[in-house]
């Protein structure tokens, strides 16, 4: 996967369906094995793709091939925050998905799947970033959209998102950018308001400690002692219930030792 940046380029909110989307696809791969040739096609703005089919790869001189994907590359429009990807290595990301390309594709994803049809996706976060924003404004999330990384914080509490994992995902199911934003946008609000529940619950159930979130760890000091525990809040995205009662004895353990502690700090008595 190749990112690069453009600072002029301009996004626009994408709002393409995802059934459009997957029709395009099969209009691009039908052409392009109907004609033989290296094709391109834009699927939804902020979307490029360009195909290589099996047939030209055989019977088609290497030179010749390379050429016309240079000047089918050459079609696709400037992107403000670019990123290339072959759609025939999503499976090195090693994602479980309800579904991908070889699939909803049919005879021409399996092509792509065994590496005989090549195709090559050009996707701008830029739209995708526009996307979310939208999304998510309203609800007081700050987005700071970075690749592969992504975060999203409300108040003092920060979720993150794999970008290149969750556009890999979109291609593989052949979803549209809207739609990934809407997938994306609830995932991230469900986050942030855990993390927030479990902040106010283990807080209240302790408060003979002090409490502060501090980035992603929820950070527990005992007053008037050196005590203190760091719990990383993202462990939630696990099974939830589970953390927060490893926690919960976590915390227990550290308010036994400080108060044994302190308890040992007081002088002694030198009465018989």
């Amino acid at each position: 996967m190749i990112e690069t940046t453009n600072m002029k380029k301009q996004s626009h909110l994408p709002d393409t369906s995802s059934q459009l989307v997957r029709q395009r696809w099969l209009d691009l791969l039908d052409l392009s094995y109907s004609t033989r040739r290296v094709t391109h096609q834009e699927i939804e703005p902020g979307v490029n793709a360009v195909v290589v089919p099996a047939a030209c790869r055989k019977d088609t001189n290497k030179e010749l091939v390379d050429a016309e994907v240079r000047v089918a590359s050459s079609l696709v429009p400037g992107m403000a925050r670019g990123v290339r990807l072959a759609l025939e290595q999503i499976g090195d990301f090693a994602l479980t998905l309800p579904e991908d390309y070889s699939g909803w594709m049919g005879k021409w994803g399996k092509d792509i799947a065994a590496g005989e049809t090549q195709v090559t996706v050009f996707v701008d976060l830029a739209y995708l970033e526009a996307a979310l924003l939208a999304r998510l404004w309203d609800h007081g999330v700050i987005v700071e959209f970075n690749s592969p990384l992504s975060f999203f914080r409300r108040g003092a509490l920060t979720h993150y998102v794999n970008i290149y994992e969750a556009v890999v995902a979109m291609l593989a199911e052949g979803r549209s950018l809207a739609d990934t934003a809407d997938l994306l946008a609830p995932e991230i609000l469900s986050r942030l308001q855990l993390y927030a529940n479990a902040y106010l619950q283990i807080s209240s159930l302790y408060t003979q400690a002090s409490w502060q979130i501090d980035h992603d760890n929820f950070v527990i000091t005992i007053p008037g002692s050196r005590f203190s525990l760091v719990l990383q809040y993202w462990e939630l995205q696990a099974s939830a219930q589970q953390v927060l009662q490893g926690w919960q004895g976590r915390i227990e353990r550290l308010l036994q030792q400080a108060q044994s502690n302190m308890a040992n700090d007081f002088p002694k008595s030198f009465a018989a």
